[in-house]
């Protein structure tokens, strides 16, 4: 087989893998998680995502997040409201700060390299909710959040990397069904995706050029605790960018869909706020400026994004510090 011809494989099958695991599970309208939250980690991913350091190599990547929503939305994509009290008064601030591993080994799989993550999140969120006269609800919380791992492949192809990967959420985080600000999510999580990125070289007919994206899928278990299991999700970060020497300028920013039902005890979810059987839909969409720069050993990224599109979900600003070491 020529070279070519094997590069156009290995490229082609972390696609084929997340098209596969896609349509192995059924798909229905679009719905939202438990509380409007998700154990995916929403807009984390940008520039380079796909592209993974040489084989033998480890890098440490530090993330950290700060979020303020000043505004629920809800089902129809307007201010969430409940009838006879009128709109909901909403505010939420998340402060987060991950540690993540990474070891890219020297086992050779199917062509690419071997490779194995592990995620230590740790979380602070106020949240606050009011409508009239009455307060919905409050709370405070710092802790540890759901742990994440998984496994993946890195390949590499002249202008183009890739990664198929499978990630697990673990349910470690502290959580209280009866406290809105629990940090952890109380289900398991497994998460199928694909990691891309297209970087044009210097015969490449725009130089610098970058189109980055991690693709999502994420299948949820039941929470014993409430009896509820949150639909399955697509998700996708996204990076469009231009590279000067060790600077990269763009967009930055991430989608999220559901894709089936919410369920409550095995029936179709209510809207939480009207308790109508709507199956509380949510989707949303963050768009907003990032810019990245080499350093020794890895890079520093800051980037902002603003949720343009929210249903059932909160609207705010997302303020991004990553710090990535390799050695």
């Amino acid at each position: 087989m020529g070279k070519r011809r094997r590069c156009l494989l290995t490229l082609a099958l972390p696609f084929l893998c997340f098209i596969l695991c896609f349509l192995s599970v059924p798909v229905s309208h679009v719905y939202a998680t438990e509380g409007g939250g998700t154990n995916a980690p929403l807009g984390a991913e940008d520039f380079m995502t796909g592209a993974a350091p040489p084989a033998g190599t480890q890098v440490f990547i530090n993330y950290f997040q700060y979020y303020h929503a000043g505004t629920l939305n809800g089902n129809d994509g307007g201010k969430a409201a409940i009838p006879g009290l009128g709109n909901v008064k909403f505010n939420l601030d998340v402060a987060v700060e991950v540690l993540r591993y990474v070891d890219v080994t020297k086992w050779h799989i199917l062509g690419g390299d071997f490779l194995w993550h592990f995620v230590l999140p740790i979380v602070y969120t106020h949240v606050n909710a009011a409508a009239g006269p009455v307060d919905l609800f409050t709370g405070t919380s710092t802790d540890l959040a759901n742990i994440e791992t998984g496994i993946g492949i890195h390949w590499h192809c002249k202008d183009i990397n890739n990664v198929f990967a499978v990630d697990v959420v673990a349910p470690t985080g502290y959580y209280d069904m009866t406290d809105p600000s629990s940090i952890g999510r109380a289900y398991w999580s497994l998460d199928p995706l694909d990691a891309f990125t297209y970087l044009g070289g210097k015969n490449a007919p725009l130089p610098g050029f970058e189109v980055s994206t991690k693709v999502m899928y994420w299948l949820n278990s039941t929470n014993t605790q409430t009896h509820y299991r949150s639909g399955q999700e697509f998700a996708f970060d996204y990076a469009v960018g231009q590279h000067f020497g060790p600077w990269v300028v763009g967009a930055t920013g991430f989608g999220h869909y559901q894709t089936t039902n919410d369920e409550s005890f095995g029936k179709t979810a209510v809207d939480p706020f009207t308790g109508l059987p709507t199956g509380y839909m949510a989707k949303e969409f963050a768009v907003g400026p990032g810019v990245s720069v080499d350093i020794p050993h890895g890079c520093l990224t800051f980037k902002y994004f603003h949720d343009v599109m929210a249903q059932n979900v909160p609207v705010g600003d997302h303020f991004w510090l990553k710090w990535i070491f390799a050695w």
